[in-house]
């Protein structure tokens, strides 16, 4: 329950400060007043810290900076309040000034939590304009040498949408394919709603996500690998939270109950750990690594993507217009056809990626 974490918070906020006022008064012989002054705002920065990662992590939106700013006003403010409450109920009331002090913090409490939920980590509720009735679904799938993997999946995710009475598009962005996979996927555009945008070389997956948005015609726009590790019979779960206007963004996650990875050496379990750990700072989402999501059209819509490397669905979670972000458990498997394309410097450009994400964060 959020406002009981938040009052756990609190109460190991009062222990910094006694803690703190206590050293620095008797041991490092400080002025009492100066260490008051140290230990509360030691304090109320702890406070905004463990209320940042725990009590509301899940509406982490504006920057570090401005929300520490705005935790900070609203402590300083409760200060003031606890002081003239006591003041009052002591003077004019005549309320013994201890059982006064309780219900001044009483007060102050409630008056900080409802404050900082409603200011300091506002939520945005469903940011993005509601879909309209049956609405065109528009999925990207990034290529290079996919061609044996494309010939099964393309009719795959038809069939699928088909089944859910859901109209769909697939987009297929391949980097010249030296096996292909263009021609093979412009063949299908006689039985299926398929476009296909042949590039003149291997430009990276981030940038051909861009170009099929530039192309998707749909309401709810989606990205896939084409290998099979993202199973297309759970489009339509991750659609549908969507299409009833009780989420703006849905990610596929390996992170939640009944997700997870199939023979995953324990080397890339332990840097899929370390990327998602790093990030999480950025989003609440539990799997932020994941390339396999959904979005209402108006989440990117001015908001200026540039990723660097492959990871556009966090910087579409971090800089998207989007309250409600919704994790659909999946199993991530293994490659059907072909060769992983994952390198050391792939790994390297997400840290760079980082970077600039935490930037807009703390800029923002």
């Amino acid at each position: 329950m959020r406002i009981g974490k938040f009052a756990t918070v609190g109460a190991s906020g009062i222990l910094v400060n006694e803690f703190l006022l206590l050293l620095l008064t008797e041991v490092a012989g400080l002025y009492f007043l100066v260490s008051s002054v140290i230990a509360i705002e030691t304090a109320i920065i702890t406070n905004f810290f463990l209320n940042n990662s725990w009590t509301f992590s899940d509406r982490r939106e504006e920057g570090l900076r401005k929300r520490f700013a705005k935790f900070n006003a609203v402590s300083l403010v409760g200060m003031a309040f606890n002081v003239i409450l006591l003041y009052a109920f002591t003077e004019f009331f005549g309320i013994y000034y201890m059982v006064s002090n309780v219900m001044a913090i009483f007060i102050v409490f409630v008056w900080n939590y409802f404050a900082n939920m409603a200011w300091t980590w506002s939520f945005r509720e469903g940011k993005s304009a509601p879909v309209k009735r049956n609405p065109l679904i528009s999925v990207i799938i990034p290529t290079y040498n996919e061609r044996e993997n494309m010939e099964v999946l393309v009719p795959e995710i038809f069939m699928t949408l088909s089944r859910n009475n859901i109209r769909g598009e697939v987009i297929v962005v391949d980097d010249n394919s030296p096996d292909g996979t263009w021609k093979a996927a412009e063949k299908m555009k006689k039985m299926y709603n398929i476009k296909v945008v042949r590039r003149k070389g291997k430009m990276g997956l981030s940038s051909a996500v861009l170009k099929g948005m530039g192309k998707a015609e749909g309401d709810i726009i989606g990205v896939m690998d084409a290998d099979f590790s993202h199973p297309p019979e759970i489009i339509p779960e991750l659609v549908e939270p969507i299409m009833k206007n009780q989420a703006d963004m849905t990610v596929g996650s390996r992170k939640i109950k009944g997700g997870g990875t199939e023979g995953w050496p324990l080397t890339r379990e332990i840097i899929s750990w370390g990327a998602s750990l790093l990030a999480k700072p950025l989003t609440s989402v539990k799997d932020p690594m994941s390339g396999f999501f959904f979005f209402k059209r108006g989440v990117t819509r001015g908001i200026g993507l540039n990723p660097t490397g492959y990871k556009i669905g966090l910087e579409i979670m971090v800089k998207g217009n989007h309250g409600v972000i919704k994790e659909i458990p999946f199993v991530f498997r293994n490659r059907r056809f072909g060769k992983s394309k994952l390198t050391v410097s792939e790994d390297l450009r997400y840290l760079f990626h980082l970077i600039k994400l935490y930037w807009f964060r703390i800029n923002r």
